[in-house]
């Protein structure tokens, strides 16, 4: 009777773990894809006395300013403090999960999952944000249309959302606040050519789309892309445009602005990159038919010059520009709003000093010095400008 029974649970076992088997392999079978990376660092930061007036929000992160000002919880001056301040910090950045699903040749789906831990990191850190998450059907007219809808890396601009497809570890002005990062909405991708392809995107809201909209009228945007060179050293140049009622008071008062992002290899080891962006929030008119606030408009620019030493060894010196004009379109914008994109009415400056080592396939160091200076209007407050300096080490791991 043992025997008969024992014989019955492992035919049973048996049974399971093969259809297990079959499911787990029904399951993944059929273009499915995962990938991903990991980043973790450390580094220092030290802030002047001024009262800190640099406050930018992709709409997923809060940013400081200095190289690890996502990490940090209390920048110098912080209410009630104002003084002088030294910041040290491991980090880890995010954990990314990216999984992707075909269906034949034509549908697909996506979704990357970033993951990180709060008490690891500041005040910007967020334990979880959905990046991306799309499907997309490409409809056979001509080369082929993209159509996708979902929650999408927004194509416009010089820096990626990403840190591990940076030159350096700290992000600038114009990537974490002036224009957008990720987007809710639709997207059509067509390429002509290999030399010329053409986004064209509407969306909820253009930037810290974290932020409820009340609006009733999408936001659009564009960027027709020229490639040339081979791969692997591809070179690009961007003309991106984007409008909407970005106010979340009225489908009266538009945003707008227009971008150019290039990155030219300009030799097999030497690459120069750029962008230009310019930006206006237009005022925007309160329940009593009062207008609130000015026009606002931002101007930031950045210039890269990556070397490659060698075949393990790079280096990057960056520089960026961002100018918000006036203090916000709404009167008396607190910083972290849609109505004061850097913070306050100020000038900007991020210096990049930056290093990448490869230690093995999918596997980089990355070293990073910067010196920030933040110059509010002497009209917001007097005398305060910031000064910041700092350096940062962070290992990038693909898989």
């Amino acid at each position: 009777m043992k025997k008969f029974t024992m014989a019955v649970l492992a035919i049973a076992l048996f049974a399971f773990i093969a259809t297990g088997a079959q499911a787990e392999e029904k399951y993944v079978a059929g273009g499915f894809e995962a990938a991903g990376h990991v980043i973790a660092g450390g580094g220092y930061e030290h802030f002047n006395n001024k009262i800190p007036t640099y406050y930018t929000n992709d709409g997923d992160t809060l940013y400081y300013a200095g190289v690890i000002g996502k990490y940090i919880n209390n920048p110098a001056g912080a209410v009630p403090a104002v003084n002088r301040q030294d910041n040290f910090t491991f980090f880890v950045d995010e954990v990314e999960l990216d999984l992707m699903k075909s269906f034949g040749e034509n549908v697909r789906l996506r979704a990357d999952l970033d993951f990180a831990r709060v008490n690891s990191g500041g005040a910007g850190m967020v334990p979880f944000v959905l990046e991306q998450a799309y499907a997309t059907a490409n409809i056979p007219v001509g080369n082929g249309i993209e159509f996708l809808l979902g929650r999408f890396n927004t194509p416009i601009g010089f820096e990626s959302v990403d840190v591990n497809e940076n030159d350096t570890i700290s992000k600038s002005v114009l990537v974490t606040g002036l224009r957008p990062a990720n987007t809710t909405g639709m997207k059509i991708y067509y390429a002509f050519s290999d030399l010329v392809d053409f986004h064209f995107y509407v969306v909820n809201s253009l930037t810290q789309d974290s932020n409820a909209k009340i609006n009733d009228v999408p936001s659009l945007g564009f960027r027709l892309g020229f490639n040339w060179g081979e791969e692997g050293s591809e070179s690009t140049f961007g003309l991106s445009g984007f409008f909407g009622p970005e106010s979340r008071l009225s489908n009266k008062h538009f945003t707008y602005g227009a971008d150019l992002d290039l990155n030219w290899w300009i030799t097999e080891a030497f690459a120069l990159g750029m962008e230009a962006l310019f930006r206006q929030d237009n005022a925007v008119t309160n329940t009593t038919g009062v207008v609130a606030g000015v026009n606002t408009r931002y101007f930031g620019g950045l210039l890269n010059l990556h070397y490659a030493f060698s075949d393990v060894w790079d280096g990057t010196l960056k520089y960026a520009f961002g100018w918000q004009n006036k203090p916000g379109t709404v009167a008396a914008a607190a910083p972290l709003t849609q109505w004061n994109l850097t913070g306050t009415q100020q000038q900007i400056h991020q210096i990049s000093l930056a290093g990448g080592y490869a230690i093995a396939d999918g596997a980089k160091l990355k070293l990073e010095g910067r010196f920030d200076i933040v110059k509010p209007s002497t009209s917001i407050i007097a005398n305060n400008t910031e000064y910041n300096y700092g350096g940062a080490l962070a290992f990038a791991y693909d898989f």
